[in-house]
């Protein structure tokens, strides 16, 4: 991901709000899950057209970008597990929010 000033500030800003809500080492991992490996839509693609009637507004972005926070929330959360921590509804609810934003901003600056 081309991390520009604006985005280093938006990430920082997400970091600022769940300082001490999260464990640094779950936040570190999600984050570079998300920004510094690569996506392939050749699954998603597969899966969406395997699936278009049941996709209601028929958007492969839309679907991508589900499949990917969906992947990466589940994983953030195996993390979580493997480093054994025991996350509270809240600190779930703080996860699956900060996953979703960084799948937005990378969804965001890829063109």
């Amino acid at each position: 991901m081309n991390s520009t000033k604006q985005n280093k500030i938006e990430i920082q800003r997400i970091l600022n709000s769940i300082e001490g809500r999260l464990d640094e080492r779950l936040i570190k991992l999600t984050m570079d899950l998300i920004l510094k490996t690569s996506w392939s839509k050749n699954v998603a693609i597969n899966l969406y057209k395997n699936n278009l009637n049941s996709i209601p507004d028929k958007s492969l972005n839309a679907f991508t970008l589900g499949s990917h926070f969906g992947q990466i929330y589940q994983i953030s959360l195996d993390f979580s597990k493997k480093l054994e921590l025991s996350l509270t509804p809240n600190q779930k609810n703080i996860l699956r929010e900060f996953v979703f934003f960084l799948v937005l901003l990378r969804a965001e600056n890829q063109v």
